[in-house]
């Protein structure tokens, strides 16, 4: 499975959220739709890149009301994936522990078994939201959202699936612009980005082409990232800004943050809840900065 790890497909569900967006047909897609307190201008509008388990994910629906409170802004979590997410079920599979009672081949048994039940989701999964398909609806999405409110900052946030994507859309490419009142195609889909522990990410290559504003969430050596690509992805966002004298992209490090922290944490374990509360509050300061530079508020 090139370009994933283990932590790619484990984690936690946070079951017990109360949420307060709701579904709808957005440019196409079923999208989960959240907004900030009645009454309230939106200061920008963020969509939001979910990891494998997709848009219905309760963890990943709770950040987007946060990223709407907080923030102040329209959040949509739409169905890029087509409905081929990951269902949560595989999590329970991917991480499940025989009984200790059970003798050593029984384990061994019973763990084979659970894994090869996940296996053909997993495989499913890979195939069907793999980079060629994906990235041109999340792409497509993005143009709509660009000519529906031509007026609006538009930022992404995306989560090791969806923080690939989010990387790649600060290049600067033609594929990365659209035509916005009749001013050519010339105009960006994103105006930043926060990334949280991408994955299929190419270190240096897809880093260096960094253009808009990106913040990156990551540990210092998880599972796939590791600790060498880690030190060279931050030496390489690093040099973008001494180049451009200005502080225009951030990397924050996590030192031993599982890859998934920043929405799949265990909440009961008290470093993981820390980083996943602090990667939030980074992403909210992210846009807050992003969206408020040349607002008229």
């Amino acid at each position: 499975m090139a370009g994933y790890c283990k932590d790619c497909f484990t984690g936690t569900v946070q079951s017990d959220v109360v949420l307060s967006g709701i579904e709808q047909d957005i440019h196409g897609l079923p999208t989960y739709v959240t907004g900030p307190e009645a009454g309230t201008k939106p200061r920008g509008t963020i969509v939001v890149l979910p990891d494998a388990f997709g848009w219905t994910l309760p963890n990943t629906r709770s950040l987007a009301d946060a990223y709407a409170r907080r923030v102040q802004a329209t959040v949509y979590l739409p169905d890029f994936m087509n409905g081929h997410a990951l269902p949560e079920w595989t999590i329970q599979g991917m991480e499940y522990t025989p009984p200790a009672t059970d003798f050593f081949v029984l384990r061994a048994i019973k763990r084979a078994w659970a894994i090869l039940q996940v296996i053909p989701a997993l495989l499913l999964f890979i195939y069907t939201c793999r980079m060629s398909v994906g990235t041109p609806r999340i792409r497509a999405f993005l143009g709509a959202v660009r000519v529906a409110e031509p007026g609006t900052k538009v930022g992404v946030a995306g989560f090791c699936w969806g923080g690939y994507h989010a990387v790649v859309l600060t290049h600067d490419i033609p594929q990365n612009k659209t035509a916005v009142d009749g001013k050519g195609e010339g105009y960006p889909l994103v105006d930043c980005a926060f990334s949280a522990h991408p994955g299929l990410v190419k270190v240096p290559k897809d880093v260096q082409g960094v253009v808009q504003p990106l913040s990156m969430a990551n540990g210092d050596d998880d599972e796939y990232m590791g600790r060498e690509k880690m030190k060279l992805l931050k030496q390489v966002l690093e040099g973008k800004n001494e180049e451009q004298a200005a502080e225009v992209h951030e990397v924050v490090v996590y030192p031993g943050a599982k890859h998934g922290f920043a929405n799949r944490a265990d909440w009961h374990d008290p470093l993981h809840k820390e980083y996943r509360d602090k990667s939030q509050d980074q992403a909210v300061r992210w846009f807050r900065k992003h969206f408020e530079a040349g607002s008229d508020d």
